[in-house]
């Protein structure tokens, strides 16, 4: 059976003090390297190249499919596009300003099944650790997901100030692509509780939101700057 790890932080949305919030204790991200690495430990006669050439095929040959308009049925998801976005009258036009092309994904029943089976273990309380709880595009709205360069975006949490004179702290987009490090050079709020950034120019492509501070919960500074990784990776489109 498979076991989770979950952390229980302070509900800052409710006044009461005794309200937690769960998140699962993350245990790093998987490529599709790693994802070759864990089959031939299970077991085949394929070498690693040849797995990673099949995995990273399908991977492209599902993006082409998906934008061209079909549905794709994994054992881990289902998942098509849709279009957002109001169109007015029936000869109105597609705009890349009004109407946005998404993904939805949905957990496969498998996923499902393996889900409701899931062991959790409560490990504890996380009131000392920093904390990044969710991120939001002050022009689109979109939570947790997408951003737009060159506007602000509200992180919100716990512990996030930005403090200290060490040169590598402040607020970062690292593209997941090259690892390539994008630092924010505007901080419009700077509260423990929440950040307001102006975002740099950003290429498309994914992003790791990773926050860099000396601050501490009482006036005095860490000896080294700490990092902080938002668990969710952020994307510009």
């Amino acid at each position: 059976m498979s076991k989770v790890n979950v952390w229980l932080y302070d509900n800052l949305l409710t006044p009461d003090p005794n309200d937690f919030y769960g998140k699962v204790k993350p245990q790093g991200t998987l490529y599709n390297g790693d994802i070759a690495d864990a089959m031939i430990k299970e077991g085949t006669e394929y070498q690693k190249e040849t797995i990673l050439n099949i995995l990273d095929r399908s991977d492209r040959i599902k993006v082409a499919k998906l934008v061209e308009g079909y549905s794709i049925n994994t054992g881990v998801y289902h998942s098509h596009i849709g279009i957002n976005g109001a169109f007015h009258g029936a000869t109105d036009r597609f705009d890349p300003n009004e109407h946005r092309i998404t993904a939805s994904f949905i957990s496969s029943t498998a996923l499902r099944e393996e889900l409701k089976k899931t062991q959790v273990d409560i490990v504890g309380t996380a009131t000392t650790e920093p904390v990044i709880g969710k991120v939001i595009d002050s022009l689109t709205k979109a939570e947790d997901s997408t951003i737009t360069p060159g506007n602000v975006i509200s992180i919100q949490g716990n512990r996030l100030k930005i403090a200290g004179d060490d040169a590598i702290v402040g607020v970062y987009l690292i593209n997941q692509n090259d690892d390539s490090r994008h630092k924010c050079a505007q901080i419009i709020t700077n509260e423990p509780k929440q950040l307001l950034v102006m975002l740099p120019a950003l290429e498309v492509g994914n992003y790791a939101l990773e926050i860099v501070t000396q601050f501490s919960a009482n006036s005095l500074l860490l000896k080294e700057p700490r990092e902080i990784q938002f668990e969710q990776i952020l994307i510009v489109d």
